[in-house]
């Protein structure tokens, strides 16, 4: 007998949030958020900063930038690992029983992932911006309008690099290597393509890559332009990242030998 999609959700969200996983990876961006609005917030209230116009606007800004990058690689990793392990482990055949649509399966795993993804940076930038006016004091004024337009990109972001991170799941079938992918590729592996990209004269294409489309997204058009996406286009560039890579993960999904 084949479930709905309403109890087909609700089996995966218990799937996932039985396990240590979820919880485990949240952890780290939460403690980087609070460490990172911790030195930043030091950082505006000393005299480091004297004579920078909208210094607190500055480290609200450098503050989102660290916190979203841990958001972004622990949504993904959590997505890589989500699918990847029902792979690994016989939970996807024992899914395609009750539900023998794959797409309606994969459809409830992203959904899933997304939903983490958004909890991920919601939790964290929260506890950036806390930490950050707790020890900044009247050095840093954290606007409304600020973070109005500061979380909603923090969420948009977890919920697109879940997706990514789901799709590459789906394509090696496999948790440990989906995940050393993207810690290799996040913190080194960009900035290396980056380098030799920017020395064959290609400026341009950087701007393309992932990880600068998030730091475009999260500075709300505030970093450097000559290095980063405006806004607006960071937004679709990282969409089409992560539409593109939870595609191939789809089409690999349902085309698999399930074991």
């Amino acid at each position: 007998m084949t479930v709905g999609a309403a109890e087909l959700l609700r089996s995966e969200f218990r799937k996932a949030f039985s396990l240590r996983t979820w919880w485990a990876l949240g952890l780290p961006p939460i403690v980087i958020g609070l460490l990172s609005g911790a030195i930043y917030g030091a950082i505006a209230s000393s005299d480091v900063l004297a004579g920078v116009t909208d210094a607190d606007v500055l480290a609200v800004t450098l503050t989102a930038a660290v916190t979203v990058g841990a958001v972004v690689l622990f949504a993904a990793v959590f997505g890589a690992v989500h699918v990847a392990g029902d792979l690994r482990h016989g939970s996807w055949a024992t899914s395609l029983i009750a539900v023998p649509r794959r797409g309606r399966v994969v459809s409830a795993q992203l959904t899933v992932s997304a939903a983490v993804g958004a909890l991920y940076a919601l939790l964290s930038v929260t506890a950036a911006l806390f930490s950050l006016t707790v020890v900044g004091g009247d050095a840093v004024a954290v606007s409304g309008s600020l973070v109005a337009g500061l979380l909603p990109a923090a969420v948009v972001a977890g919920v697109l690099w879940s997706a990514l991170g789901c799709g590459l799941g789906l394509l090696t079938g496999s948790p440990t290597w989906s995940a050393v992918a993207l810690v290799a590729w996040l913190p080194l592996g960009e900035s290396v393509v980056a380098v030799v990209a920017s020395g064959l004269g290609a400026d341009a294409a950087v701007r393309l890559l992932p990880g600068l489309a998030t730091v475009g997204m999260v500075t709300l058009g505030r970093g450097p332009t000559d290095l980063l996406l405006p806004f607006g286009a960071a937004i679709v560039c990282l969409l089409l990242w992560a539409s593109g890579m939870a595609g191939a993960g789809w089409w690999r999904a349902v085309t698999r030998d399930v074991e």
